[in-house]
C-alpha cells in the first residue's frame, strides 16, 4: 500500500508542471511553383512552426508566451538565420495586452488593410514589419483601439503610436513612428465589407518618399495595386480552394522593376 501512494504521489509531482501552462502547437506548411520571368522553381514559400503557452494568473491577468520559427520545407531544416518570427513574451487582461520580443511593428495595422499575405505581399508598404528588442501595447475602448511600441536594441532606435477605429464592416487606421537616426514613417489606412466584396487601401511616407496601395476582393480573386516611388506593381491572385486549413492558390504580379512572374502555392494551416 505504501509502495503503491508513493508511486502515486511521484506521479502527481511529475505531471504538476504539464498543469502550469496551456500549450498549443501550430503553424503553416507552404510550397511554391514559381516562374521568375525566365526559371521555373519549386521552393518554399515561408513555412512556419509555433509554439504558443499560456497560464491564467488570477484576477483576470495571463501570461502568455510565443515562439515561431521559420521552416524550408524544400530544403527540409529549421531556418537558423534567414527573417526573425514573431517571439515574444507578455502579459494581457481587460487592460490590454503587453509584449516584449520580436514582433510586428504598429505600422502593420495601416498597411494590413491592404495586403493579402500571400507571396508578393504588401505593394508600397514602408513600415519596418517585424522588429527586434521591442515592446508593445494594444488596448482596445469600445470601437477604439490604441498601439504603441519601441525598439531598443541600442538605446532608444523606434517609437511608434497607432489609433484604429472598427465599427460593422468599416476599419481604420493612422500611425506614426519616429526613427533614431533616419526618416520617420506615417501612414493612413483603411478597409471595408460589401457583401461579399472587401475593399482596402492606405497611404505611406518616410521623409520625401511614399507608397500606396487598394485592393478588391471578391468570391476567392483579388486584385492589389500599387506604388512606392512612382513604380507601379500589381498582383492578381485566386484562391481555387480552401478547406479544413488547406488552400490552393495562384497568383501572377507585374511591375515597371520587375519581370512578369508568376506562383502557384499550396499551403496547409493548422
Amino acid at each position: 500500500m505504501q509502495k503503491r501512494l508513493f508511486a502515486i504521489a511521484v506521479a502527481g509531482i511529475l505531471a504538476a508542471p504539464a498543469a502550469i501552462a496551456d500549450v498549443a502547437v501550430s503553424g503553416s506548411t507552404r510550397m511554391m511553383l514559381k516562374y521568375d520571368g525566365s526559371e521555373i522553381s519549386l521552393t518554399d514559400g515561408w513555412s512556419r512552426l509555433r509554439f504558443k503557452a499560456s497560464s491564467d494568473l488570477g484576477n483576470g491577468q495571463t501570461v502568455f508566451a510565443n515562439h515561431e520559427f521559420g521552416v524550408n520545407i524544400g530544403m527540409g531544416h529549421i531556418k537558423a538565420t534567414a527573417g526573425q518570427r514573431v517571439t515574444v513574451i507578455g502579459l494581457k487582461g481587460d487592460w490590454g495586452s503587453f509584449a516584449l520580443g520580436s514582433q510586428w511593428d504598429t505600422g502593420t495595422k495601416v498597411i494590413w488593410k491592404s495586403c493579402p499575405h500571400w507571396n508578393y505581399g504588401c505593394i508600397g508598404g514602408m513600415n519596418n514589419g517585424r522588429m527586434q528588442n521591442s515592446a508593445r501595447y494594444d488596448g482596445q475602448v469600445g470601437p477604439f483601439g490604441f498601439a504603441a511600441d519601441v525598439v531598443a536594441a541600442s538605446d532608444i532606435d523606434q517609437a511608434g503610436v497607432v489609433l484604429t477605429y472598427d465599427v460593422g464592416g468599416v476599419s481604420l487606421a493612422g500611425g506614426y513612428e519616429s526613427r533614431d537616426g533616419a526618416d520617420n514613417w506615417s501612414g493612413v489606412g483603411g478597409s471595408m465589407s460589401l457583401g461579399d466584396v472587401g475593399l482596402g487601401a492606405y497611404f505611406n511616407e518616410v521623409g520625401t518618399d511614399d507608397g500606396w496601395s487598394a485592393t478588391i476582393s471578391m468570391l476567392g480573386f483579388d486584385v492589389h495595386t500599387g506604388a512606392k516611388n512612382s513604380a507601379s506593381e500589381t498582383s492578381i491572385g485566386y484562391t481555387a480552394w480552401n478547406s479544413g486549413g488547406a488552400k490552393f492558390r495562384v497568383e501572377v504580379h507585374d511591375g515597371e522593376n520587375a519581370h512578369t512572374s508568376g506562383v502557384g502555392i499550396l499551403r496547409f494551416d493548422y
